[in-house]
């Protein structure tokens, strides 16, 4: 049975005053950086297609309903996906372990408590969608999740690159022609962007000596290909799938560019030394 417009509602009031409570001078790191403007780059289609918009509940053509599925298995932030929470106990036995203050251990919380509300909203999507997916366990396939995270730097890049890798995509999603991912689209992109900033601030704070600056220097040659391998081959033969369907806007080597583009400026800013964008990569 579907609950009451004003039941919803009492319960969105009540996530959005925990929301509210939690803030402080620092968090949520989003606030600061769309304040300056848009801090990301527009990802238009640039080749014609036709006009696709599916709302949960429309029978969908069969290949987009794969192409949506495999973009959500991809994603992996859903309730009922074991090892995104598995992910998550991860998160905080490097916490625990690692970082060097309470303040920065809070900062992590924050974070851990954001991603479980994305996952309640991928949950929603998944059951609208199949509901047998909602409880499929997929592990998480790219490398970038199992590099080893060793020091706080370590982590610090982890959230940099692999949060902001889901920005970049939510930020496609907002043009999305499936209407539950385009509605849920800004928030998502808005929090992942606060999360790659939470560990800029915590590299900031690392490069702020010369020794923090030269660990930095060193494992960023681990996380920068791993970065940019996140995005999948240039040539996948699925882009042009998506993006006729509307379920993205560009294809894998132009939002890899940007994205680049965006890491590089904040990578120049740390006084750091960007690494040759070929050098170990996996996927070109």
């Amino acid at each position: 049975m579907a609950k009451p417009d004003h039941q919803a509602m009492s319960e969105m009031r009540v996530i959005e005053d925990a929301e509210q409570r939690g803030r402080t001078d620092l968090w949520p790191f989003w606030r600061k950086a769309y304040a300056q403007g848009d801090p990301l780059p527009r990802l238009e289609c640039k080749v014609s297609r036709p006009v696709h918009r599916f709302d949960e509940g429309d029978p969908l053509p069969e290949e987009y309903k794969g192409l949506l599925l495999k973009m959500l298995r991809h994603e992996g932030e859903r309730a009922g996906n074991k090892s995104f929470l598995g992910l998550m106990g991860t998160c905080l036995e490097i916490a625990e372990a690692l970082f060097p203050t309470p303040e920065t251990k809070l900062l992590k919380a924050e974070y851990l408590a954001e991603e479980l509300k994305h996952a309640i909203m991928f949950h929603r999507l998944a059951v609208g969608l199949q509901h047998d997916f909602a409880l499929r366990d997929v592990p998480y396939a790219h490398y970038s999740f199992h590099l080893p995270r060793e020091s706080w730097a370590d982590d610090a890049f982890f959230h940099f690159f692999v949060d902001l890798n889901g920005a970049f995509h939510s930020r496609d999603w907002r043009e999305s022609s499936y209407v539950p991912l385009q509605k849920m689209a800004a928030t998502v992109e808005r929090d992942e962007l606060g999360h790659s900033e939470m560990g800029y601030y915590f590299l900031t704070e690392i490069c702020q000596d010369r020794r923090g600056r030269i660990l930095a220097q060193r494992i960023l040659a681990k996380w920068y290909p791993a970065a940019l391998d996140m995005f999948g081959r240039s040539d996948s033969p699925n882009a042009p799938k998506f993006i006729h369907w509307g379920l993205k806007s560009v294809d894998n080597a132009e939002i890899r560019r940007l994205y680049k583009e965006y890491v590089d400026r904040k990578l120049v800013a740390l006084g750091l030394d960007v690494p040759d964008e070929r050098k170990n990569r996996r996927f070109l």
